[in-house]
């Protein structure tokens, strides 16, 4: 991935993430070990640290401790920047992350309303666990640091470096969908979230509806003047960015994986071992919010009404554990385990099984072997902020072939029009597309994959750092060390690229 650009881009600026969770999880036992955590902004920035050399992690280490806050160089094999580690207390993950974060902010982020639950108690916990960072990063903070801020767990931190440091640069990623103000609005410490976000200098979302979403809750709660076209806020002594940059993936190595000899064989393993003509795939973070039981009543009305494709497909449902402490996420799984057992008992026959679920992470060249495998991926999400598996299927498909069938409610719908679209709350729509999906035309499927291959290898990872972190604002005299290269100069060259 080109991220020689980005560093450019730094020039002698040093990057200080902070996030919610740390890069790495800390295991102590007889000897510390340290588990790579899996998610997006992971792959997105540990190649940015490597390739700079230098730069700062600020995140919860994973553990309920009192400890000293501890600095762990990193990668482990090959250090280029520093985690510091903030420590939370029992209390404090469980009246923050699992508290307000999970059974208010997210639910209500994702249009759950009815699953949210707001609590004081949560709200002063979320508030002391974003001061609890503030602190950390202030004790921490060089000259010409530039602060990134990740995700909803601390969206008023970006207020609180502000009051300390009128002119640090701060940006803030919100990674979750943003709704509507008649939604959002239902938070009763809306106020005090908005003007904590709006301590940044630039406020990042996935695509344009969410950033719309924003303005309009800040225009309406705190009514402050908001321009549409530009995407400013405007407060008294500046103005706040608002932008939209769809984060992308790794499409290059996933490519590669995709062409691996070890990964084919493992693929055509896969395909043996169900015995059957076609495979559908699902890969979800078990949560109620990417419609697994509402997929698995859609495949199951697809058997009902198409009995020709009996014994012919197999779906294969992947389900990566989550939040198992929360009783909701429990009571899930067991619906889901209830589904599969029904669909497997009304339709099984002459060894033929028509869902094979596995409930567990699943390595990368595993999950690389059956994104090569599946004919059809079915991502329906009932609202998800972006979605990379869809990408991720998309850039493993080095063929042209297979297909991708994606939610309307996905943040990745809105950048691949091409996937055959679906309402995952409309069973019966969800059974029809899965059978137009797998009847495509093999001339029709292959234009669609290649211009969506087309689209997700040029909007990469490495398109969306260059992108998000030319938003932000720069220092004084900062021009004559970077060349020609300027953020808005940056800012053009990335749209004409989107634009074509």
């Amino acid at each position: 991935m080109p991220f020689r650009a980005i560093t450019e881009l730094l020039g002698d600026r040093r990057l200080v993430v902070v996030s919610n969770r740390a890069p790495v999880d800390v295991h102590r036992g007889v000897e510390r070990r340290f588990v790579p955590t899996v998610g997006g902004m992971v792959s997105a920035l540990m190649p940015v640290f490597k390739a700079a050399g230098r730069g700062l992690w600020i995140a919860w280490s994973g553990e309920s401790s009192q400890k000293s806050q501890e600095r762990i160089p990193l990668p482990a094999d090959d250090p280029s920047f520093m985690l510091r580690c903030v420590q939370l207390s029992e209390r404090d993950v469980s009246g923050s992350y699992y508290g307000l974060s999970n059974r208010g902010l997210w639910p209500l982020a994702h249009y759950f309303v009815g699953r949210c639950q707001f609590r004081l108690e949560q709200w002063h916990s979320y508030r002391h666990v974003n001061e609890l960072f503030a602190r950390v990063v202030l004790e921490e903070l060089r000259p010409k640091d530039l602060v990134w801020v990740q995700d909803f767990h601390l969206a008023t931190l970006p207020g609180l470096l502000r009051e300390a440091r009128r002119n640090l640069p701060i940006g803030l990623f919100w990674h979750v969908p943003f709704p509507a103000w008649a939604v959002f609005g239902i938070l009763p410490w809306r106020r005090p979230l908005l003007e904590g976000m709006l301590g940044s200098d630039v406020i990042g979302f996935h695509v344009q509806s969410y950033a719309r979403n924003f303005l309009a809750c800040v225009e309406r709660f705190l009514g402050l003047p908001v321009d549409y076209e530009r995407g400013t806020v405007t407060l008294k002594d500046r103005q706040v960015r608002v932008v939209a940059w769809p984060i992308g993936i790794d499409a290059e190595g996933f490519e590669t994986l995709a062409r691996a000899p070890d990964v084919q064989l493992r693929a055509a393993r896969i395909r043996r071992q169900l015995g059957s003509q076609q495979m559908i795939l699902g890969v979800d973070r078990l949560d109620y919010t990417k419609g697994i039981l509402e997929r698995l009543q859609g495949y199951e009305r697809f058997l009902e009404q198409s009995p020709a494709f009996r014994r012919r497909v197999t779906f294969v449902q992947i389900a990566v554990p989550s939040r198992e402490r929360v009783d909701e996420y429990r009571r899930m799984k067991r619906e889901i385990d209830e589904s599969v057992g029904r669909i497997s008992g009304r339709f099984t026959s002459d060894g033929w099984v028509p869902v094979r679920y596995l409930y567990r992470s699943v390595p990368p060249l595993d999950l690389a072997a059956h994104y090569v495998a599946a004919d059809l991926a079915l991502v329906t999400p009932l609202r998800d902020g972006m979605n990379l598996v869809a990408k991720e299927y998309v850039a493993s498909r080095v063929y042209d072939d297979g297909m991708l069938m994606l939610s309307e409610f996905a943040g990745a719908a809105e950048g691949l029009p091409e996937a055959v679209r679906v309402n995952p709350y409309n069973i019966d729509d969800v059974a029809s597309q899965i059978r137009a999906a797998l009847t495509m035309p093999r001339e029709e499927s292959s234009e669609r994959m290649r211009r969506m291959r087309a689209r997700v290898k040029r909007e990469d990872i490495g398109w969306w750092l260059r992108g998000f972190l030319g938003e932000f604002p720069l220092p004084s005299g900062a021009g004559a060390t970077r060349g020609d290269t300027d953020a808005a100069t940056l800012r053009r060259a990335v749209a004409d690229v989107a634009n074509h």
